[in-house]
């Protein structure tokens, strides 16, 4: 009796289509990560559901671990791009601060999927954690560093220019980025919690925020 052939061999792309292959591997990560959890998917289900071997996985991605990267590394430069587009908004003063704040939120929001994988993964799951070191040039970050490294100069211009209290941008901007992903945290992980509208409530923690840091003066 003829052997039937491997469902693998039938559905493994032709040669020159790698790069659909890993962007059909990194959508069914996304998925399985977020409905079975980082933690338990393994890499046979993974390829299990592209279509793959086991070891055909490996051709694409070392391990889980750099799907994940991969993963957290778009999220990350698209971050950075929304970031880059406020500034080119062109608003000044504390209106540019309340605009960065108000699209941090609104990116997470409209990006739950990869919000959850980029920053609720915990640190025990990972075999690598990356080191992180804000003195280094930006050039040389991770891409998740870049991105705060690019909110972070916003917040320092606004203190140079009397617009913010005077104090240590790092801190600022700590200070900033945490609140934010504490409210895109609840919103995003408890979404059947009775809210209220989403667009005050960002308003109104954007507006605390920022009156909170403004000079005195203004």
């Amino acid at each position: 009796m003829r052997k039937r052939p491997s469902p693998y061999v039938r559905r493994r792309k032709p040669r020159g289509h790698g790069h659909e292959r890993r962007d059909e591997i990194l959508a069914a990560a996304k998925q399985l990560f977020i409905t079975e959890g980082y933690e338990t998917v393994t890499t046979r289900q993974l390829a299990e559901r592209v279509g793959l071997s086991q070891t055909g996985i490996y051709v694409y991605f070392q391990n889980k671990e750099e799907i994940l990267d991969e993963l957290r590394r778009s999220t990350f430069e698209r971050l950075s791009a929304r970031i880059k587009e406020s500034v080119e908004e062109g608003p000044r003063g504390a209106a540019l601060l309340r605009l960065l704040l108000s699209n941090y939120l609104e990116f997470a929001l409209e990006n739950p999927d990869e919000y959850q994988l980029t920053y609720m993964v915990t640190h025990a799951s990972l075999k690598n954690p990356e080191r992180k070191d804000l003195e280094l040039p930006a050039a040389e970050q991770p891409p998740s560093i870049q991105a705060f490294l690019a909110f972070r100069e916003q917040v320092a211009k606004l203190i140079t220019a009397g617009v913010l209290r005077q104090a240590d941008a790092t801190v600022i901007a700590q200070a900033l980025w945490g609140a934010l992903h504490g409210l895109a945290t609840l919103l995003i992980t408890h979404p059947d919690f009775p809210w209220a509208d989403h667009r005050l409530l960002i308003s109104t923690l954007v507006e605390t925020l920022v009156s909170g840091l403004q000079a005195s003066s203004r």
